[in-house]
């Protein structure tokens, strides 16, 4: 059985620093999850950058979205370059003309340089399941 505590984020942060064994464990997992969402990403560019794209933002609705009033937010501040090496796209370019067309389409906007979902029907479309 296991316990569960929720502590705000610094202050787990501040223990994870001075622990070299949590440090080791809290890296050893987000390499594990990196890898997995390296993975998704390799078999989602079957639909090309577009739906590589609208595939690594479907994903970021369950690792990172906070129900909002106009959608999904995520939490986490995320580049055109972030993007593009997830999903294996050369240039944060393309990332930003694919993410312009999505904002044109009313599937997502940018706020305080996050992403909010308005349409996660239209990226599921390009979820392999």
């Amino acid at each position: 059985m296991a316990t569960f505590y929720r502590i705000p984020r610094v202050l787990f942060w501040d223990y994870v620093s001075q622990d070299k064994e949590l440090q080791d464990y809290v890296n050893s997992n987000y390499r594990e999850i990196i890898s997995e969402a390296i993975f998704r990403q390799q078999i989602m560019m079957m639909n090309g950058k577009t739906g590589a794209i609208c595939s690594f933002l479907y994903q970021l609705i369950h690792l990172l979205g906070r129900k909002v009033v106009a959608g999904i937010l995520i939490v986490f501040q995320i580049t055109n370059d972030d993007i593009a090496g997830f999903c294996g796209i050369p240039t944060r370019n393309s990332v930003s003309r694919i993410l312009c067309e999505l904002k044109k389409e009313g599937v997502i906007k940018i706020e305080n340089q996050k992403i909010v979902i308005l349409d996660t029907d239209y990226l599921k479309q390009y979820v392999q399941c």
